[in-house]
């Protein structure tokens, strides 16, 4: 083993080499077709104040589309981009997304009953006031979004990625953020001011990134999460810290 001239001789360093399973796994993107494999669907204009038959799209283009105000039973979408969608107040029983893209599109003061998505990007989208408590979301993207007042609560949260996103005043309650080798959330660049993040599951979630000005959560909610040094000065008051 060879020594730096700068090293002492007789003195040791050992670099710990970073192993590849040390990394968190990476956040895969939807698996969409190419767009020309994707058949342009429209929804049937629905009676106002009846319920919509279960939707479910496959391998589809959905565009400049309004079913604001409706009650859906079920929307199920595989491999499919929404674009300029809006499902702003409706209330959807069951919405199970899959490798799906939204762009533009409107889900504000929504509500969610059950939400699964998996490989789903929400990009440039409305997002104010959104209820989806208890929901379960894997590798998901939100990006550019107003998510303002949205409700998360009592969810999951695996391997999603907040970008350049207001999420103020939102709901994350009780929500798994757990960030070990198989679920990591990472906000990035992203407003949680004045979130509540009390009883959230924070092990190893990324808040480097996020405007934590006003956000509730417990000392021991913030056990193992990650945050720069500004943002220790601002969550020392949660835990009874006196600097001075």
């Amino acid at each position: 083993m060879m020594l730096s001239p700068f090293i002492p001789k007789g003195t040791l360093y050992f670099m710990r080499t970073k192993r590849k399973s040390d990394e968190p796994p990476a956040r895969q993107g939807p698996d969409l077709p190419h767009p020309d494999n994707l058949a342009r669907v429209t929804f049937e204009n629905p009676l106002a104040g009846l319920p919509l038959t279960d939707l479910t799209i496959e391998d589809a283009l959905v565009e400049g589309q309004d079913v604001s105000g409706h009650r859906i039973s079920s929307l199920i979408a595989k491999g499919c981009v929404l674009r300029d969608v809006s499902f702003a107040n409706c209330e959807i029983g069951s919405i199970r997304l899959r490798d799906v893209r939204l762009v533009k599109c409107d889900l504000s003061n929504s509500l969610l009953r059950v939400l699964e998505a998996n490989r789903v990007e929400f990009v440039d989208c409305r997002l104010i006031g959104m209820r989806a408590a208890e929901s379960r979301c894997n590798n998901m993207l939100i990006e550019n979004c107003d998510g303002r007042y949205t409700q998360w609560n009592d969810g999951q949260m695996r391997l999603c990625e907040f970008r350049g996103s207001q999420f103020a005043e939102c709901d994350l309650r009780s929500t798994d953020l757990e960030g070990t080798m198989f679920a990591q959330a990472s906000f990035t660049r992203t407003s949680l001011r004045q979130a509540d993040l009390t009883g959230a599951r924070l092990q190893g979630t990324d808040l480097r990134g996020a405007d934590i000005d006003g956000m509730l959560a417990r000392a021991e909610d913030l056990r193992g999460a990650i945050v720069a040094a500004p943002q220790a000065l601002e969550l020392a008051r949660l835990m009874g810290v006196i600097i001075r």
